[in-house]
């Protein structure tokens, strides 16, 4: 539509120069064309007397005949003239209101694209803005994310303490029970033995029921001795069997912590990772990575290369991008952090 506004102007103003130059041509034609007004011959005095009246009557007459067609003729001329320029200067003039009427429609079409243009550029403004305010919403509810997150992982820990205190107690009061059970056997066998030396008492008479009296009491002894060294034998192992059973729950608590954060760590580098082009589905690099105290990277190499360097340099970057990362608080499963590998794939 610009096109052929334009178009249109430019038409305009050739057929505005031509009539100009068709109306030059015209009246230098007309001009050109007009005959020289006779001059009337001027009557020799001498010769007047050779010329009848008559004659000279006839010559003024005709030549009178002969000047006012001249003057009809170029007033004709003139009024013919005049038409024409009158007719070309309407035609100039319309075709001058018709290029300003385009002109005037051009400047219009201008206004109302710059408007548009205006309208569309506030709307970009706009449309940014809320993106601005999308992100930052965005933003903000991953640092709530991050903070359930972390509130969550605290409870998880204060569960563990609160479940390793409830077995602790457990333990105490097998452990007191058994005591207990074994205290209770060290009086019924006191109770006995002061049974059976009343009852050897009373058989002293008899020597061979003392002597017997004596042995029994002495293979009580060693059976006695014998049953308390099993005691203490079953004691010890059972004190050692709960140290083994605390270490292992130990070593479970702190590998459940360590894969739990290697979890949040692994998400968190994928989401940081920016896909290469030359990138296929299933590519897999190993990483190890050594970290400071706060959680930011102190280094990252390559252990197993995907075969692909650019995809392997992609995983360095979206390490290092993704850091600091959140780290135990437990001293243990921190411990894992200061230098580990993890595999990284993303697909």
């Amino acid at each position: 539509m610009n096109k052929s506004l334009i178009e249109n102007i430019i038409a305009g103003s050739y057929a505005l120069i031509l009539h100009i130059g068709l109306i030059s041509l015209f009246v230098m034609g007309m001009e050109s064309k007009s005959e020289p007004i006779a001059v009337l011959p001027q009557v020799d005095i001498v010769k007047a007397t050779a010329i009848s009246e008559d004659s000279v009557l006839a010559e003024m007459v005709r030549q009178q005949e002969h000047e006012q067609k001249q003057l009809r003729a170029e007033q004709d001329r003139q009024e013919k003239v005049e038409q024409k320029l009158l007719e070309t200067q309407q035609e100039l003039a319309r075709k001058e209101r018709e290029y300003l009427e385009q002109q005037e429609q051009a400047k219009i079409q201008q206004q109302q694209r710059e408007l548009v243009a205006k309208q569309e550029q506030d709307k970009i403004q706009q449309l940014e803005q809320q993106r601005k305010v999308e992100e930052e919403r965005k933003q903000q509810a991953e640092v709530d994310r991050k903070v359930a997150e972390q509130r969550k992982q605290k409870a998880e820990q204060e569960r563990l303490v609160e479940e390793e205190r409830k077995q602790q107690v457990a333990q105490e009061r097998r452990v007191a029970e058994e005591k207990k059970r074994l205290a209770e056997a060290d009086r019924q066998a006191e109770e006995r033995r002061k049974s059976e030396a009343e009852q050897a008492a009373k058989l002293a008479e008899e020597q061979k029921r003392k002597a017997e009296a004596e042995r029994l009491a002495a293979e009580k002894r060693q059976v006695e001795e014998e049953r308390k060294a099993q005691i203490a034998e079953a004691d010890r192992l059972l004190q050692e069997s709960l140290a083994n059973e605390q270490r292992e729950q130990e070593v479970r608590r702190v590998g459940g912590v360590v894969q739990q954060y290697m979890s949040i760590i692994s998400q968190r580098v994928t989401r940081y990772w920016i896909k290469p082009a030359n990138a296929t589905k299933g590519l897999q690099a190993i990483l190890r990575v050594s970290l400071l105290p706060g959680g930011d990277v102190k280094q990252v190499t390559i252990v197993k290369s995907s075969s692909n360097a650019i995809f392997d340099r992609s995983a360095e970057s979206a390490v290092y991008k993704a850091a600091p990362f959140s780290l135990p608080t437990d001293p243990k499963a921190m411990a894992k952090f200061r230098d580990f590998q993890f595999s990284f794939k993303p697909e």
